[in-house]
């Protein structure tokens, strides 16, 4: 049986009971993985209890853990950035969470590696005798490769054309490409919010039934043009138009970044306007999504794909979107309303007034909406996955290629 080892960035854990986008992707396949399936899945996750408790769930797939706030691996660790630091040199058997996983390599001997985010190039460095065909480098977003990682990964698997293209633009040798679109748990973001759970959460929040409510879901991150929306709104002279914005810097509890200092400074100046509810956990968002009327992606930079986009979708909500990377293959006219990144703020303005003088649009993009979500649910994305790695193992001849698994 061909053996897949996911190897993930050392931070969040596998399952994702911290969060994470790339860890809530990976879960997903996670769930629907059987041995049954014709290969071996060996998840590489940092330790944590709960994700341990949770991996019971999932007999089938094998859960390698390792201990990066072991006391013993943290003075290892320590060493390893102060030689980096004085030398430049990276002493991989002291680089904790790869020296771990350096020792399963050897071991398993595994057909593919795919590396989701991390140092991926502790990765390569740490697989002694693998070769460059049986590595996978999984990116999620706008990434330009530099020449190490390109001689050491013989393929790329992309969440867009967009940052596809954009890794392939600066590779001097052939690289096989794929692009594996992003998936959410449609199931759970559409489930149904009752009339009495959505008046107790407009109670909740301080909104008034006449209140027209713009949702941002996200990192509070100045690329994210979190400022630029709340300006907008606060802008614009009608009382009822209000914010709801969920999320951290770093879609974490306990995460606070200097900008996160400025917008909660913004928002309570504004608090007539701007509700500011911090880090939400992802299997709540939806109950809060069933009080908005639109939900905002006002992003200021070319975006690889966030997975927001489709959580709104399968929400139901109509969708203001800047027109950035690879967010536009993932929408059209008939559920989002695209705006120009330039004069952001003005944009924004007009985009909001339209939507809340047209109830029948919004109605109509909702509907679209959740019908055009079902095409990126967890399940066709598993199926996409594993044709993607047979594909990658079975046709494995280092050419240049291009695979598109967005069936």
């Amino acid at each position: 049986m061909r053996k897949i080892c996911v190897v993930m960035g050392g931070v969040m854990p596998v399952p994702a009971v911290c969060g994470g986008a790339i860890e809530t992707l990976v879960t997903s396949i996670v769930k629907k993985y059987s041995s049954k399936d014709g290969f071996q899945l060996t998840v590489c996750s940092v330790y944590h209890p709960e994700a341990v408790k949770v991996a019971k769930q999932y007999p089938d797939v094998r859960f390698f853990w390792t201990h990066t706030r072991n006391i013993k691996y943290m003075f290892m660790h320590a060493i390893f950035l102060g030689i980096r630091m004085t030398t430049g040199k990276c002493i991989r058997p002291l680089q904790r969470h790869y020296n771990e996983i350096a020792k399963l390599f050897q071991k398993e001997k595994f057909d593919l590696i795919i590396a989701e985010g991390g140092d991926t190039q502790a990765i390569a460095d740490v697989a002694k005798g693998y070769r460059r065909e049986q590595f996978a480098n999984h990116i999620h977003i706008h990434y330009l490769p530099p020449e190490n990682i390109v001689e050491n990964y013989g393929h790329v698997i992309g969440v867009s054309e967009f940052v596809t293209e954009e890794y392939l633009k600066v590779c001097k040798i052939p690289v096989k490409a794929h692009v594996l679109k992003n998936a959410v748990d449609v199931e759970r973001f559409s489930q149904n919010v009752s009339e009495e759970q959505k008046r107790s959460i407009r109670k909740k929040l301080g909104l008034s039934e006449k209140d027209f409510v713009i949702l941002y879901v996200g990192r509070i991150m100045e690329i994210k043009g979190v400022l630029e929306l709340m300006q907008a709104v606060t802008g614009l002279e009608d009382n009822h138009i209000k914010l709801l914005i969920m999320g951290s810097a770093n879609s974490g509890k306990w995460s606070f970044s200097n900008y996160e200092r400025k917008v909660k400074k913004f928002a309570k100046r504004n608090k007539e306007r701007i509700i500011f509810t911090g880090y939400v956990d992802n299997s709540e968002v939806y109950k809060y999504a069933a009080v908005a009327d639109i939900q905002c992606l006002p992003t200021l930079v070319a975006e690889a794909a966030p997975l927001v986009v489709l959580e709104a979708m399968a929400e139901g909500l109509p969708l203001i979107v800047t027109k950035s990377g690879g967010v536009i293959e993932y929408i059209d006219k008939s559920t989002t309303l695209i705006i120009e990144q330039e004069n952001v703020i003005e944009n924004l303005k007009r985009a909001i007034i339209y939507m809340k003088e047209h109830p029948e649009v919004r109605r109509q993009m909702s509907e679209n909406a959740r019908m055009q979500s079902k095409k990126y649910d967890e399940v066709i994305y598993y199926k996409n996955f594993v044709e993607m790695v047979f594909d990658i193992m079975e046709k494995d001849s280092g050419e240049e290629n291009r695979c598109n698994y967005d069936k």
